[in-house]
């Protein structure tokens, strides 16, 4: 596998995003044939399967060396690339009640607490909405915005308060600019207030049709 072309090795939760890079690794290499594809079995395919197998081969390292120790364990008894990459197909994207399931409650229950990232969280978030549409549920966009609004921590709560009161929901995408932003915002004002200060800093944002404001009272308002 090219150094400059790598990729996060496959782990138990990013098979998502790993397939979508490998298979565009495979196709910068040259291999990805011999991983869609069975070994060839009529006769005018075996005058080349010499050449086949040497590929093949090449194809079963660039999927071995992209995927994590702890993972490996699934692959090990496949006797080609086209067998392994069914084989993690199978594992990772099972479509059962179970899985769906599983993706529901992760997505219900997902919730970022003070002091992450939201960066991180909201891509945690979408990857999940992302399995689930792939599963053809989770279609309603309303009730994403709805489950994404929820997942933020309580000191957002005017936050929430002034996307609510808007006469039409924005789009979960919309909401995610909007939630980074306000994230970013607040960093800036840490960084140039500290925690314990007496400013209130006061935010404007627009978004197509809905305008608003965010009021954030630090701990020693001068309010009080």
């Amino acid at each position: 596998m090219s150094a400059k072309f790598k990729i996060d090795s496959l782990n138990r939760d990013n098979f998502g995003t790993w397939k979508v890079h490998m298979k565009a690794l495979l196709i910068k290499n040259g291999t990805w044939k011999y991983v869609s594809k069975k070994m060839p079995t009529t006769e005018e395919e075996a005058e080349k399967l010499l050449e086949w197998m040497e590929e093949e081969e090449k194809a079963q390292a660039d999927l071995i060396l992209g995927i994590s120790t702890s993972e490996l364990n699934h692959v090990k008894d496949c006797g080609s690339a086209y067998e392994m990459w069914q084989k993690l197909h199978s594992v990772y994207e099972s479509k059962g009640p179970a899985r769906k399931a599983s993706l529901l409650k992760n997505l219900i229950l997902l919730k970022m607490k003070t002091g992450d990232d939201m960066r991180d969280h909201v891509e945690k978030f979408f990857n999940i909405v992302g399995k689930l549409q792939e599963m053809e549920i989770t279609k309603n966009e309303e009730l994403i915005t709805i489950l994404l609004l929820y997942s933020i921590p309580d000191d957002y709560e005017q936050f929430r308060i002034a996307i609510e009161t808007q006469d039409k929901l924005i789009s979960s995408e919309n909401l995610k600019i909007k939630m980074i932003e306000e994230y970013e915002a607040r960093n800036r004002n840490k960084e140039d207030f500290g925690d314990d200060n007496n400013a209130l800093l006061v935010r404007g944002s627009k978004s197509g049709n809905f305008k608003f404001k965010c009021f954030t009272l630090t701990k020693k308002s001068r309010f009080n």
